[in-house]
């Protein structure tokens, strides 16, 4: 079978989506079963063109045409193409192209949806809803999202997130330290700023709590402001880090946190069961088909500050069952790794084909 993978580009591979398109390029590479070329949705503009770089609606029209072309020359020599789509303006300039490009060229298409903004984009965007009913499969990484597109009468197949566990050494992290670590993107739906106001009162009980936040965004300046408003110490601002020097960075900290009103199935969360850090978390979107909670986590309601600081709180003072948490979650982490997946990969590309 020839598949083109289409998604966000390979050198940038900081987000969701980024790393688990460069994860399933890496696995299928040199498997006999699926021959898998990578198309970026966002090409590499020229050197020369360097500049238009820093404008966002100008680099955009510009890589449009880069795109189809690629896109054209890939899909006559494929037999299906395996578009990774998000919500929004991502899916109208990337998701779209590529499924009509493979209706011209007569090609099977197969939408794989990550965002965990589905509900809102499928109640808003005809578009969306109509690219999705005609392309010849959808899949999504979670039975919450599997859900949402049934409610707009779209069947999803499910195949998890991949997580690679040999990649993030698991040890137990003993004595658990107020080490908290956050690695999602600055963007208001994802809460950060609720992370930043429980870890307030976190270091108000332990002062030498430490946050480490991984990523960049559009409220970094307003997380920033926050920090010094609450006059908080001890927190890193780490920007966005690459996934091969993220298991160093888990490696640090001791506690896993998320404040996010929107989501899907976070694969940080994933990285996180893989390398023994428990996870406290908002319930929100598909978090709650991921984490089980007081099994394999805890769990509080979006936007309550005050209950992820109980639940962190709650971690650092009994930690014989936080340990416990963090050993039946790597138990988890395996049922996402390639061994476990790659046939479910298989047989939904055969099924594609066919």
């Amino acid at each position: 079978m020839r598949i083109a993978l289409i998604g966000p580009p390979l050198r940038v591979l900081f987000g969701g989506q980024e790393v688990q398109a460069g994860d399933l390029v890496a696995y299928w590479r040199g498997d006999p079963a699926a021959d898998v070329d990578f198309v970026s949705s966002r090409p590499e503009l020229p050197l020369v063109l360097g500049i238009i770089e820093k404008l966002p609606y100008v680099r955009t029209m510009v890589r449009f045409p880069l795109y189809l072309r690629r896109l054209c020359q890939t899909a006559h020599k494929v037999d299906a193409l395996h578009v990774f789509a998000g919500s929004f303006s991502s899916f109208l300039v990337a998701t779209a192209p590529a499924f009509l490009v493979g209706k011209i060229f007569n090609r099977r298409v197969l939408i794989h949806y990550h965002s965990g903004r589905a509900e809102d984009h499928l109640r808003r965007s005809a578009a969306a809803r109509l690219v999705l009913s005609g392309c010849d499969l959808v899949v999504v990484p979670s039975a919450f999202l599997a859900n949402v597109f049934q409610e707009h009468h779209i069947h999803a197949a499910i195949v998890p997130n991949v997580v690679d566990p040999a990649r993030f050494e698991y040890r137990s992290h003993e004595p658990l330290r107020p080490r908290l670590l956050c690695t999602r993107n600055f963007q208001p739906h994802y809460g950060v700023e609720i992370v930043v106001l429980a870890f307030a009162r976190i270091q108000k009980e332990f002062p030498d709590a430490t946050l480490c936040l991984v990523g960049k965004g559009p409220s970094e300046t307003t997380l920033r402001r926050m920090v010094g408003e609450l006059n908080l110490r001890n927190v890193d601002f780490k920007g966005a880090t690459s996934p091969d020097k993220m298991p160093s960075v888990y490696e640090q900290n001791d506690i896993f946190v998320s404040g996010s009103y929107v989501d899907c199935s976070p694969v940080s969360i994933l990285e996180a069961f893989c390398c023994g850090l428990p996870v406290v978390t908002a319930a929100a979107g598909g978090i709650p088909h991921l984490v089980d909670h007081e099994r394999t986590g805890l769990l509080s309601a979006p936007g309550d500050a005050n209950a992820l600081a109980s639940n962190v709180a709650r971690i650092l003072h009994e930690q014989a069952f936080a340990q416990e948490l963090a050993r039946r979650a790597r138990q988890i982490a395996e049922f996402h790794s390639w061994s476990a997946l790659r046939d479910s990969w298989l047989q939904t590309y055969r099924s594609l084909c066919e």
